[in-house]
């Protein structure tokens, strides 16, 4: 924990705590041009995206004690986290990638939808951070899923299959798109 915290802060402190990335609203297709880290050639893999959805909220009180709540839920991603070795940009494998930054897009939606959804109870904050955490745990889930059942690209039979899962999920959560 302690190694990663300190990675953390060399990363958030070296870019004047910014961190390059765009969200799936801004860009939803990547190309090959987003993958500007420096590639881990020791890695078994060929290419890594680095993704993730964030939120924030905020509310206020209305007439009679109603709550209104306010809230902004992105996914995204980081390029200068993001890499490729040299010799594998191939369509297919962005296509894969691609897929990655799908899944973080999908639990973005998933996140809208539950907070559309959520009735403010006594302890909004505790209860918000159970459901985000909820979602985050959910989306690292079917990240880790993926990679195994499709052994990281190599079976396209499953990839098949999980480009079709997913384009599904999404066009079922359209209605939470950003």
């Amino acid at each position: 924990m302690g190694k990663f915290f300190a990675i953390f802060l060399i990363l958030v402190f070296a870019h004047d705590g910014y961190v390059e990335r765009f969200s799936y609203a801004e860009k939803s297709k990547l190309d090959w041009f987003d993958f500007k880290g420096e590639p881990k050639h020791r890695s078994e893999f060929d290419a890594s995206l680095n993704t993730g959805i964030t939120y924030q909220w905020s509310y206020s009180s209305q007439d009679r004690g109603a709550i209104e709540l306010n809230y902004e839920v992105n996914s995204f991603c980081y390029p200068t986290e993001s890499w490729v070795k040299k010799g594998y940009r191939t369509y297919y494998l962005l296509s894969h990638e691609q897929l990655h930054f799908d899944i973080s897009e999908l639990h973005a939606r998933i996140m809208r939808k539950r907070l559309q959804e959520y009735k403010p109870g006594k302890n909004i904050k505790r209860e918000l951070n159970k459901m985000y955490k909820l979602v985050e745990r959910m989306r690292i889930n079917m990240q880790e899923q993926y990679d195994v059942e499709t052994d990281h690209s190599r079976n396209k039979e499953n990839q098949k299959k999980w480009e079709k899962k997913i384009r599904t999920l999404i066009k079922y959560y359209q209605d939470y798109g950003a």
